[in-house]
């Protein structure tokens, strides 16, 4: 079986960062995401679950945790398969 989305976001963040995160883990706020993070992120999420981010889905409160960055992603898959 493979990892949930979150349990890949977490384990790339933790990677990236150095730091445990959690699914909580206020990305943010706390300063763990900066701009190169974010970039790195970004990319992360495209080629890892093959998905097309829009300018408008870079804002802070889906970027807020890898709770919020998941369901993002799950909502992108999902209308990609239906634009399909």
């Amino acid at each position: 079986m493979s990892a949930s989305i979150q349990e890949q976001l977490v384990e790339f963040l933790n990677s990236v960062t150095g730091q445990t995160i959690t699914d909580s883990t206020e990305l943010i706020d706390s300063g763990l995401l900066d701009s190169l993070t974010m970039m790195d992120l970004l990319v992360f999420v495209e080629s890892d679950f093959d998905v097309r981010l829009d300018f408008q889905d870079i804002r802070p409160d889906l970027f807020k945790n890898p709770a919020t960055i998941s369901l993002l992603i799950t909502e992108r898959q999902a209308e990609q398969k239906k634009a399909a």
